[in-house]
């Protein structure tokens, strides 16, 4: 029962944010050019965790998880490595999977305390699924969360999005504070300061650490 009032009150809460990104649009059809270049994707009905994480809610309840675009716009060609097992439990802040680009990964923590329901096998083979469907084949795991009640933490619609550009602020800040091998680092790009892909190529190990440690954290 509790279940069902939480996910009738999701499906009431994902309604009034369509209604408000549809108008949303609506206003700001000026900036329409600009957003559609934004290679960051961030769909409505789609909730965002601090860890650059993305979570999908299903009327069963079971949760899908990824990450998200500014994530996997760390590295040129990223692979994902799943560290959980189905029938496993994962907690909030542990290490969920590992993105990879030769010998440099970085690791997504998982957002919530969950029980491991189903791993997307298909996923480390077929990389191309986070760059061509990452909201549909690009999930990493279905889980089953501990506490249905921590999605409400999640970031969703307009809050996602000034999330995420003060995320684009602080990487540029960050970058320009760090030491890397001499080469020039661009970090954001000029139409709509999306993140540039492979953004960690020229940084150091310990730079890349020190990312990890200030972006992919959980709240």
């Amino acid at each position: 029962m509790t279940v069902l009032l939480f996910v009738t009150m999701i499906i009431i809460f994902l309604s009034a944010d369509y209604v408000i990104q549809k108008r949303s649009k609506r206003a700001q059809v000026p900036h329409t050019t600009q957003r559609a270049a934004d290679p960051m994707r961030v769909p409505s009905g789609i909730f965002f965790a601090p860890s650059h994480t993305w979570l999908t809610l299903f009327p069963s309840g079971n949760v899908r998880i990824g990450v998200d675009d500014f994530v996997l716009r760390s590295m040129t060609n990223p692979q994902l490595e799943l560290i959980k097992r189905a029938g496993t439990s994962v907690r909030k802040g542990e290490p969920l999977l590992r993105v990879r680009e030769d010998k440099r990964s970085i690791t997504a923590l998982s957002p919530i305390d969950a029980d491991v329901v189903e791993l997307n096998e298909s996923l480390p083979s077929h990389p191309d699924a986070l760059k061509k469907a990452l909201f549909s084949d690009g999930w990493a795991y279905t889980v089953r969360p501990k506490k249905v009640s921590d999605l409400t933490k999640m970031l969703l619609g307009d809050d996602t999005n000034a999330w995420i550009q003060n995320e684009f602020e602080r990487l540029r800040e960050f970058v320009a504070g760090t030491q890397h091998d001499g080469s020039a680092v661009p970090v954001l790009m000029q139409d709509g300061g999306a993140v540039t892909t492979g953004f960690l190529d020229n940084l150091s190990d310990e730079t890349v650490r020190q990312f990890e440690q200030k972006f992919l954290t959980v709240a």
